[in-house]
């Protein structure tokens, strides 16, 4: 609940927006740990902030790892 993602039309990457609370550059370590990685959105903001958002790839992962994935994003999210 909350969130908001590009529905891309190609490309590699989905862009989301998490709830207002949740850094996600904090968060990113307790992925890391579950074998989930993305790139803050803070890193593409020229003046920084938006820590709520991240940028997902998703070129090189089946559709299994990629739900298997969402879920494990989704249970730090809860989390958070």
């Amino acid at each position: 609940s909350g969130v908001r993602f590009t529905h891309p039309q190609g490309g590699l990457f989905i862009w989301a927006e998490l709830p207002e609370k949740i850094d996600a550059v904090k968060m990113l370590s307790s992925a890391v740990e579950r074998k989930v990685a993305y790139v803050p959105g803070t890193y593409f903001c020229v003046d920084g902030g938006h820590l709520n958002t991240i940028r997902l790839n998703f070129s090189n992962s089946t559709p299994e790892q990629i739900e298997t994935g969402m879920n494990t994003l989704k249970e730090i999210v809860e989390m958070q």
